[in-house]
């Protein structure tokens, strides 16, 4: 079972140790040579994403003897390969349908041709007549990377001027209505079609600057107007799914609600959030999304019926990010954590390095349960006021 890793990240050791415990073989694909994760599968095979070919791929797979039954890919940036590769062996994950999540354009159109959504949007910076709004990219922009608010046409010119800086003028952009409201996201599998939300988050303390997500989050939504847009746009997505024939596939996505009631789709990407998000759909579900992946890209997953939404217990977490470029040092370790009042799961990337403000920068995560949202900040708090740690420049502090 080949599973796809870009610069270390893809969730290659919980992947690698459900196949161990299903008895597969995992053969992890990867441009590194040096991947840190490598001694975790059974084999490593290293391929250039964006300087080689399918072919190539094929042969060093062959030449090694081995012959892929699966393909599991939690990255987005390397969806159209996980396609690809399925196609070509002939594996589930290749249905052609799936080619709309790879362009938040195409999937713009196809809400609004379903009278989805009616929210503005513009795959040319060029035609935009609409301000504020939000520019981003149009194929790939995983931990908010490069995710910027544009209040007039000046603005939306200087960000693509300093993605010409920055060696990125031929990058596919999207521009969007900025709603604005409170965000929320919804994680859940998709089964024959049918969308089955098992997680959703409120976001009250979102960075509306940065987007970056911030602060506590939470499930179950605590505001009247986030909930029924949590309704609304599971209907919406539902519909999405039903008409594309979607099957043996996770989606995590995002919304916006105001409280005048309008709800809009701000996001939707074919895996499951990331952080926390796994060990509290687990809480909530007692269904593992690490597991359950694995079963989709085997086209074996499957739920016994309809799952209702829990309200209890609250489960909610913060990802702590680091605002200025250097190395994170964390003196305070997972073990720490895991003592204190509701802890469900801590995870701590001591030595993580902050090199780039353009993007989501988590170097400490934590999730705890609570009875009410009141007594969750309490031991939010309690753990926050436990960590400890700096971070440092290459000269020094």
């Amino acid at each position: 079972m080949l599973i796809f890793s870009k610069q270390h990240f893809g969730g290659v050791p919980l992947i690698a140790g459900q196949l161990r415990a299903r008895g597969l073989r995992s053969v992890l694909v990867s441009e590194l040579p040096d991947n840190r994760h490598r001694d975790k599968c059974d084999d490593h095979v290293v391929f250039d994403w964006f300087g080689e070919e399918l072919s190539v791929l094929a042969d060093r797979l062959e030449e090694r003897g081995i012959e892929p039954v699966a393909v599991v890919n939690l990255l987005e940036s390397l969806s159209h390969w996980q396609m690809a590769v399925a196609a070509h062996y002939a594996v589930p994950g290749a249905d052609e349908s799936r080619h709309v999540l790879l362009s938040k354009v195409l999937v713009r159109e196809h809400m609004r041709t379903l009278g989805l959504s009616d929210m503005r949007f513009s795959g040319d910076p060029a035609t935009v007549d609409f301000f504020p709004a939000i520019v981003k990219p149009a194929r790939d922009s995983g931990a908010s990377r490069l995710v910027s608010r544009v209040n007039g046409p000046d603005e939306l010119r200087a960000y693509q001027d300093r993605l010409a800086a920055a060696g990125l003028a031929g990058t596919e952009l999207i521009v969007e209505e900025y709603l604005p409201g409170v965000e929320f996201s919804v994680d859940g599998p998709v089964v024959d079609g049918k969308f089955h939300p098992l997680l959703t988050v409120e976001k009250p303390e979102h960075d509306q600057v940065k987007h970056h997500d911030a602060g506590l989050e939470f499930h179950p939504p605590e505001q009247e107007h986030v909930r029924e847009g949590v309704r609304v746009l599971c209907e919406k997505v539902n519909a999405f799914c039903a008409d594309l024939r979607l099957d043996q596939f996770w989606l995590h996505f995002e919304g916006r609600s105001t409280e005048d009631g309008r709800t809009e789709l701000i996001e939707i990407n074919p895996r499951f959030g990331g952080g926390m998000i796994p060990a509290a759909v687990r809480e909530i579900s007692g269904i593992d999304p690490i597991e359950a992946v694995v079963s989709m890209a085997l086209g074996e997953f499957k739920l016994d019926g309809p799952m209702p939404l829990r309200e209890r217990p609250v489960v909610g977490w913060i990802d702590m990010e680091g605002d200025e470029l250097g190395t994170v040092e964390v003196s305070t370790t997972e073990d720490d954590l895991r003592e204190l009042p509701g802890m469900v799961g801590a995870q701590i990337t001591n030595g993580y390095r902050i090199t780039d403000l353009e993007q989501e920068n988590f170097f400490l995560r934590f999730a705890v349960t609570a009875d009410s949202v009141s007594q969750l900040r309490e031991r939010v708090e309690t753990v926050r006021n436990k960590i400890d740690y700096r971070i440092t420049s290459e000269g020094g502090e």
